[in-house]
């Protein structure tokens, strides 16, 4: 369901690449379609107040409003087709080739016993092997701090939702790929969140149609959105995109 040839890889700071056409255009623009309406999602809550790591709502299986996630989901086609796509052994196979051929190893085909096939078994065997999220940032003042996800993570994607193409002129939309400037934020294994101005941008994927964004989570996969700042503008626009992680 998910083609892979039309990517571009990158490694440093660490890996992550860009997956132009990854979906016909039909299945793309029918997700687009029926990304669920701003007055489902919820607003996010930093689990520390005085964080403030992020200015987003979300609707997701991994919430505590996940049995909107499933009722939304089983009123949707080719969304709960894609969901149901990614949870399966093929995709895992798929995308492990894929890795491979870009000289990214997670040892998914050992014989022998690891660290790391155990996770890959643990993967195999859950029912829900990834956490989706339908995500949106206000174009005014929305943001996520730089971050390295979660420990529980092993490998994350980003599906720009494209349905309204005045998204497409606002600038500071990519997803941003950062380092660290001080040796004090260099490890961050556990997802402490860095202030924008402690890090270096490195690049900006862009905002555009049916790509996905893929990145390995690492002790430095710095990554970012904003802050979104759009001044006069009359309405209020989001940032569309779903959030895929591939969960250990």
């Amino acid at each position: 369901m998910i083609n892979f040839d039309k990517s571009i890889f990158f490694y440093d700071p660490f890996p992550h690449c860009v997956i132009k056409n990854f979906l016909e255009t039909s299945i793309y623009n029918e997700i687009c379609t029926e990304y669920p309406d701003h007055d489902l999602l919820k607003k996010m809550k930093d689990k520390r107040r005085e964080e403030n790591k992020f200015e987003k709502f979300n609707l997701g299986n991994n919430s505590k409003n996940s049995e909107y996630f499933y009722k939304f989901l089983n009123s949707t086609k080719t969304t709960k087709k894609f969901y149901e796509y990614l949870n399966t052994e093929k995709f895992l196979e798929v995308l492990n080739n894929f890795l491979n051929k870009n000289y990214i190893d997670l040892r998914m085909n050992l014989d022998h016993n690891s660290g790391i096939k155990n996770i890959i078994k643990n993967i195999f065997n859950k029912k829900k092997r990834v956490d989706f999220e339908f995500s949106s940032i206000s174009t005014k003042n929305g943001y996520i701090l730089p971050h390295t996800d979660g420990g529980n993570k092993l490998i994350g994607f980003v599906i720009p939702i494209i349905d309204n193409d005045e998204i497409l002129d606002i600038k500071n939309t990519g997803t941003k790929i950062l380092k660290a400037k001080s040796d004090k934020f260099k490890f961050n294994l556990f997802n402490k969140t860095v202030p924008f101005d402690e890090t270096e941008l490195i690049r900006e994927l862009p905002f555009e149609k049916n790509q996905m964004s893929l990145h390995i989570k690492t002790f430095n996969s710095l990554h970012a959105v904003g802050p979104l700042k759009v001044i006069d503008q009359k309405k209020e626009i989001f940032r569309k995109s779903i959030s895929i992680f591939l969960i250990k």
